[in-house]
Formats: C-alpha cells, sequence, structure tokens
C-alpha cells in the first residue's frame, strides 16, 4: 500500500506556462496521475488511469519535490513556481497539503476543474495561484467511477444541471482566494460541440461570473487543433466573438489565448 499522503505521479519537467494568467513564465510542472472526468478534447488522455498501488509512480510529497528539485538544477540555479496539474489534482488533496509544507519558497499553483468542492476548499489557501477550468456538460463523456474510493465516484457532476449547481460555490471561493491575497483565473474552453452558431451554451456561465466573480479573468480558449500547423475551426473563431462581446457587455475581463506551448511545440 502507497504511504499514506502520497499519490502517483506521471512526470515532473520544467517549461513555459502555456495558458491563462502566468502565460510564457518560467514553471516547473508536476503532473499527477488520476481523473474521474472524460473531457473529450483531452490533450492528456494518458493522465486519466491510476497507477498500480506498488508502483514506482507512488510518491510522497518530498520525494516529488526531490524531483522538482532536479527539474530546475537542469535550467538554472533559480526556484521557479510549480504548476500542478493532471489529470485531476484535487483528487490528491492530502498529497497537496504535504506539498506546500515541503515547497519551500516556490509559489504554487493549482490547475483543476473544481469538481470536488471540499477539496478544493481545503487545499486552496496552501496555493497561490488557482487555475478553475469551467466545463461544460456537452464536452464531457460521462465520468469514471471505479478507482475513486472509498466512494466510487459517488456524487460526481455529471449533467448539465450538475455542473450549474456546483459553479457558484467554485466561483466564491475563487474569488475569496483573492481577498486572501492569492490569484484566481477562469479558463473556458470552446469546442467544436459548443460553438454551434447561435447556440447560448455559455450564457449561465457569463451571468454566474457577472453576479459572482467579476474580478476573474476569463480565459477563452479556443480548442486547438491536433495538428498544431492547422488553423483553428472557423465556427469555434466565430464563437469567440460573440462570447467576447457578451462577456464585454456583462462587465467581464475577457482575454482570448490558444494553448501557447503547443504552438511553441514544447510540453
Amino acid at each position: 500500500m502507497p504511504p499514506p499522503g502520497s499519490a502517483p505521479l506521471l512526470e515532473v519537467f520544467a517549461s513555459y506556462q502555456g495558458e491563462g494568467l502566468f502565460v510564457g513564465e518560467p514553471q516547473t510542472f508536476l503532473r499527477l496521475g488520476g481523473c474521474p472526468l472524460r473531457c473529450r478534447y483531452c490533450d492528456t488522455k494518458h493522465s486519466w488511469p491510476v497507477a498500480p498501488e506498488g508502483d514506482e509512480a507512488w510518491v510522497t510529497p518530498f520525494q516529488a519535490i526531490l524531483q522538482v528539485a532536479g527539474a530546475e538544477l537542469d535550467e538554472g540555479p533559480q526556484h521557479r513556481a510549480i504548476s500542478v496539474t493532471g489529470g485531476e489534482p484535487l483528487i490528491w488533496p492530502e498529497f497537496l497539503l504535504g506539498l506546500a509544507d515541503v515547497a519551500g519558497d516556490r509559489p504554487l499553483h493549482l490547475e483543476t476543474a473544481g469538481h470536488d468542492l471540499a477539496a478544493l476548499e481545503r487545499v486552496l489557501p496552501v496555493f497561490d495561484h488557482l487555475s478553475l477550468d469551467l466545463k461544460l456538460a456537452q464536452d464531457l463523456a460521462p465520468p469514471a467511477r471505479d478507482f475513486l474510493k472509498p466512494n466510487g465516484g459517488a456524487g460526481l457532476p455529471e449533467t448539465e444541471s450538475d455542473w450549474d449547481t456546483l459553479r457558484p460555490r467554485q466561483l466564491t471561493l475563487a474569488t475569496e482566494h483573492l481577498k486572501r491575497g492569492g490569484t484566481s483565473s477562469i479558463k473556458l474552453v470552446v469546442t467544436n460541440t459548443t460553438s454551434t452558431p447561435g447556440s447560448s451554451t455559455f450564457e449561465a456561465i457569463l451571468d454566474d461570473l457577472e453576479r459572482l466573480g467579476k474580478e476573474l479573468p476569463l480565459f477563452l480558449a479556443p480548442e486547438s487543433p491536433r495538428d498544431p500547423r492547422a488553423a483553428f475551426d472557423p465556427d469555434i473563431l466565430a464563437c469567440l466573438d460573440g462570447l467576447v462581446a457578451a462577456a464585454l457587455e456583462r462587465g467581464l475581463s475577457p482575454r482570448v489565448l490558444p494553448q501557447m506551448h503547443r504552438s511553441l511545440g514544447v510540453r
């Protein structure tokens, strides 16, 4: 059995942040395995499974920070911010809390869909930055429930109503994090599925942001073509124009930002 507070670590690497508020910043990325959500556009599907107990992927926070230090040494003497990504990091709250204890002066960034409110509320105070990836049910296949213990995935959001119910509390936690002196931003992926002309898919999210998250920068991310040399889908680009206009009408701060790391050909 893995030690208490451990988690399956897929990879640690130094690169440039390709998304969100800190785009372009040199960071060290710590990717955890395991995700119950099934985003159809996910470009890291290899991170969905959880390694078997006893696999060498399972590490303690201290073992993880040693790998972070090794990645930093390859790039220079300065500590970088650690961006914890996945998978879905929130399924490993004990690991996240333990990581904060050994991270030293490195800023900690959390990339999450925020599907588990109890875990998010518990770990968020130890992070400097929250990147909250809001989900649309149309972009998701049914969640995987088999590997989550002890409750077998009970309570996972699945329907549009589930995500609509979850979102106000997600945004409240993100704005409360700002008041504590942290930073938070919202990511919203625009896909072929959700960019249907005339669709009102995004209205509920924009309304919630107007009501609960006007202070939160909103990053609209067009779904990236599999081939980085290919052009973006024109329907997605047209949808972005409408989304930006609708966000500005509500007093929000929208920014269109494709995945920079894909354009550069780096991780």
